[in-house]
């Protein structure tokens, strides 16, 4: 142990440090190191070269894409060439239940929504299946894990919404059948172009994921 005397200048350059001055810059090495680690932890450093992107993120998952958007686009353009029967046909399958409700007048409101829904259903279909090919292909592009779980978000809202589109649309008895399986082949395609980007090799060739512990932001909140 040292003591302050001699040695105790501050400002003296050849004095011994005292215990205590060494367990401060000990204490102080140690938090830096524990915070630089912290931080590598939760950001780690992109390999320079990752390697060639797996075939089930290139080529498989791509491929399911193109089912799907085929048999959408064949989906949106019967759609849109049948606009004016389907407009015809939801407000005839609205109006009854319009006609519950005593203080509107059910003609109209349900004319007003059946004009609304089919188009905007269509050109919202059109636009999501538009935003997930950027997303997909930009994955590998960008060695991104996280686009890879946009990608599989934006599809997720897809086959929630088809469902919707093929019953308002589809399902009625002068609909050819065919209309309804194909809106259904667009869903499994998508999901398995999202199941083909979550494969093993995929997960292992993509960064690692930055997960946040909730014990350590507790306590440094």
């Amino acid at each position: 142990m040292t003591f302050p005397g001699a040695w105790g200048d501050p400002d003296d350059e050849d004095r011994l440090p005292t215990q205590a001055e060494l367990d401060a810059e000990d204490l102080a090495e140690l938090e830096r190191t524990s915070r630089d680690a912290d931080l590598t932890a939760r950001y780690p450093r992109r390999p320079v070269d990752p390697g060639p992107p797996p075939a089930a993120l290139t080529r498989d998952a791509v491929y399911a894409w193109y089912l799907s958007a085929a048999a959408t686009l064949v989906c949106i353009v019967y759609g849109f060439a049948t606009l004016g029967a389907s407009i015809d046909r939801l407000a005839d399958r609205l109006e009854p239940q319009m006609a519950e409700v005593q203080s509107i007048d059910a003609t109209a409101s349900a004319s007003s929504m059946a004009s609304f829904w089919p188009p905007t259903l269509l050109v919202g279909w059109l636009i999501a299946m538009a935003i997930t090919y950027p997303l997909l292909v930009s994955i590998a592009r960008h060695h991104s894990r996280n686009l890879r779980s946009i990608f599989a978000a934006v599809s997720v809202l897809i086959v929630l919404f088809v469902p919707l589109v093929s019953d308002l649309l589809f399902d009625y008895p002068e609909v050819p059948s065919a209309f309804r399986v194909l809106a259904w082949v667009a869903v499994g395609a998508l999901v398995l172009s999202v199941v083909m980007t979550f494969r093993g090799a995929v997960g292992r060739w993509l960064p690692s994921s930055t997960r946040i512990r909730p014990s350590r932001v507790w306590r440094e909140s």
